[in-house]
C-alpha cells in the first residue's frame, strides 16, 4: 500500500486501536470493583462467604452466557464499536447499584445481586467486540502486537482504578467512590460512540459478510474455548478472592490499604501483556498459553509461602501471567477460523471459556472456604494446583491450520 491511502489507512488502524483501549481502560478497570465490593460487604456488612460466592456467580455467569448473544449480535447486525458503548454504559449502571447496596444495608444482597448481574452483562461487550475491532484492522503480523498493547491500556485501567479508588476514598466514602466511576464509564461510552462515528462506524467491514455458526464452532475454537475455561477457572478463583484475603490478613490487611494492595497485585499486566503481545507474533502460541498458566499457578504458592517483602513480588508475578490471557486467545482464534474475524468465535473463547472458568472458580473457592476466612489460603492452593493442570491442557489444541479450522458439526 502506498500514496494517501497509506497513511489514511494507518490513521484508521490506530483510532480503532485508540478507542477500543479506552473501552479496554474502563471495562478492566471496572471488572476490579466487584471483588472489592465483596471485601467491602464482608468486612462493613458480614456477608458470609457463601453469599459471596453467589455474588461472584452471577457476575461472571451473565458475563459468560451473555457474551456469545452479543457476539452474534455483532456479526449479524454489525455495527461492533456501537455494542462497546451500549456495554461500558451498562458498567456504570452496575456501580451505581452496587453503591446502594452498600448504602442500604438491610437490602445489600440483593442490590448486590442485581449489581453484580449489570456489571457482568456491561462486561460480555468488551473483549470480543474489541478484539474483532483489532483483528479485523491488523493483519496475522502485527495482531498480537496490537492486542498487545490494547490489552497493557486494560491493565492500566485495573492498575490505575484502585489508587484512584484509594484516593477518592480519602475525600469521601468508599461507597460514594463508586459513582465517580459510574460516571466516567457512561462517559466513556460516549467518547467511544463518538470518535467510532468519526471513523466510520465499523459497521460490518467483511466483504463476505459473517461466518455461520456451523463455520464459526471448529475444532480449534471449541478445543481453544476448554482450555480457556480450565485456566480461567484457576486464574480467577485466585484474583477474585484476593482483595478479601488481603483484607483478613495478619499484616497486609486492612481497609486504607485495599486499593493500593490491587494495584500492586495489576501493575504488571501493563508490562506483561505487550511482552506476551509480541512473543506471540514470534513464537508458538500454545506454549506461551502454557507457561502463563505456571506462572500464575508459581506465584500463588510463592505469595502464601513466604514472608517480608517477598508476598509483594510474588503479587507482582500473579498479575504478569494472569492478565496475559487477552492477547494470547484472541491471537489464536482468527488462526482457527477458516476466514475472517468473527465476533461469536471470540465470545466463544473468551465469553463462555474463559467466562464460565471465570464464574466457577471464585465459587469453587468460596465453598472451599466455606468454614471460614482462614480457610481462604487452602482454597488458594488448590486453584495453584489446578493452573498447572491447565497448562498441560494446551497438548489437545491442533497447531493452527492442521485441523484446528475443521467444522465442529460436521
Amino acid at each position: 500500500m502506498s500514496g494517501p491511502a497509506a497513511p489514511a489507512a494507518l490513521s484508521s488502524r490506530l483510532r480503532v486501536l485508540a478507542y477500543t483501549s479506552l473501552g479496554h481502560f474502563i471495562n478492566d478497570g471496572t471488572s476490579l470493583f466487584v471483588p472489592v465490593v465483596a471485601a467491602l460487604l464482608a468486612t462493613g456488612h458480614g456477608m458470609n462467604t457463601v453469599d459471596l460466592a453467589i455474588l461472584f456467580l452471577v457476575y461472571y455467569a451473565a458475563s459468560s452466557l451473555l457474551s456469545p448473544y452479543v457476539g452474534r449480535l455483532a456479526d449479524v447486525g454489525g455495527h461492533p464499536a456501537r455494542l462497546l458503548a451500549a456495554g461500558l454504559v451498562l458498567l456504570g449502571a452496575g456501580l451505581s447499584v452496587f453503591y446502594l447496596a452498600l448504602t442500604f444495608p438491610s437490602a445489600a444482597l440483593g442490590l448486590s445481586l442485581s449489581a453484580g448481574f449489570l456489571t457482568g452483562f456491561g462486561s460480555a461487550f468488551y473483549h470480543p467486540l474489541g478484539a474483532t475491532l483489532l483483528q479485523q484492522s491488523f493483519g496475522p503480523a502485527e495482531r498480537g502486537k496490537a492486542l498487545g498493547i490494547n490489552g497493557a491500556v486494560g491493565s492500566t485501567g485495573r492498575a490505575l482504578y484502585p489508587v484512584i479508588f484509594f484516593l477518592i476514598g480519602l475525600a469521601v466514602s468508599s461507597s460514594d467512590s463508586l459513582v465517580v466511576f459510574a460516571l466516567f464509564a457512561v462517559a466513556g461510552g460516549m467518547v467511544v460512540l463518538s470518535v467510532s462515528r468519526e471513523a466510520g462506524g465499523h459497521a460490518a467491514r467483511r466483504s463476505e459478510g459473517p461466518l455461520s455458526l456451523r463455520s464459526t464452532v471448529t475444532r480449534g475454537i471449541a478445543l481453544l474455548a476448554v482450555v480457556a475455561f480450565v485456566r480461567s477457572t484457576a486464574s480467577q478463583g485466585i484474583i477474585a478472592w484476593m482483595p478479601t484475603y488481603l483484607s483478613y490478613h495478619p499484616i497486609l490487611g486492612g481497609s486504607l490499604n485495599l486499593g493500593l494492595e490491587v494495584a500492586i497485585l495489576y501493575v504488571a499486566g501493563i508490562l506483561g501483556q505487550p511482552i506476551f503481545g509480541v512473543l506471540v507474533d514470534r513464537f508458538d502460541r500454545r506454549g506461551l498459553l502454557a507457561l502463563s498458566s505456571v506462572g500464575t499457578a508459581l506465584s500463588t504458592v510463592g505469595f502464601l509461602l513466604t514472608g517480608g517483602a517477598l508476598p509483594v513480588l510474588f503479587l507482582l508475578l500473579i498479575g504478569f501471567f494472569t492478565f496475559s490471557a487477552f492477547p494470547m486467545l484472541m491471537s489464536l482464534t482468527p488462526d482457527y477460523l477458516p476466514s475472517g474475524a468473527s465476533t461469536l468465535a471470540n465470545s466463544i473463547v473468551f465469553g463462555l471459556g474463559t467466562g464460565i472458568g471465570g464464574a466457577l472458580g471464585p465459587f469453587l473457592v468460596g465453598l472451599l472456604a466455606y468454614g471460614g476466612y482462614s480457610h481462604i489460603p487452602f482454597a488458594l492452593e488448590v486453584m495453584a494446583a489446578l493452573g498447572i493442570f491447565a497448562a498441560a491442557t494446551v497438548v489437545i489444541l491442533p497447531r493452527p491450520g492442521r485441523g484446528g479450522r475443521l467444522p465442529l458439526f460436521g
